[in-house]
């Protein structure tokens, strides 16, 4: 077994954070996040294979409305990007999936439901959102 260490050079490190500001640069639309399920996801009866959210469609009301109901249920949101609550309502009025009557099936219930990988990744989509929102 080898127990060398690799030794990181400025090099590197350069090379890296020019990496990472590319993707950062090539990045489609944070505004909006179309999620596709590994496997369809089957809740309540309905079949989810992928769900776009909206997160630009958003406004200062669905944030106060989100947090007064968190608040509701004890929960206190100190900074929302890294409230798992927060960021979980906030994805369910984001989603823009209706039934065929028009109503939204995606609650916070739902996303909780979803297997971890798929949560955490819809989760880290709605707090890169609000981490570029606020850095603007």
């Amino acid at each position: 077994m080898n127990d060398e260490k690799k030794t990181t050079t400025i090099e590197d490190t350069i090379e890296q954070a020019e990496q990472l500001e590319a993707e950062a640069q090539a990045e489609p639309n944070l505004g909006t996040y179309t999620h596709t399920f590994k496997r369809p996801f089957v809740y309540e009866g309905r079949t989810y294979e992928e769900l776009t959210f909206n997160w630009e469609g958003l406004s200062g009301k669905d944030s106060v409305a989100i947090e007064r109901e968190l608040l509701n249920r004890n929960i206190t949101t100190v900074m929302a990007e890294f409230t798992p609550e927060y960021l979980t309502a906030m994805a369910a009025r984001a989603c823009t999936y209706r039934n065929d009557d028009g109503f939204r099936t995606v609650t916070t219930d739902m996303l909780y439901a979803l297997p971890l990988g798929e949560f955490r990744r819809i989760c880290s989509a709605a707090r890169s959102f609000l981490l570029r929102a606020g850095s603007r």
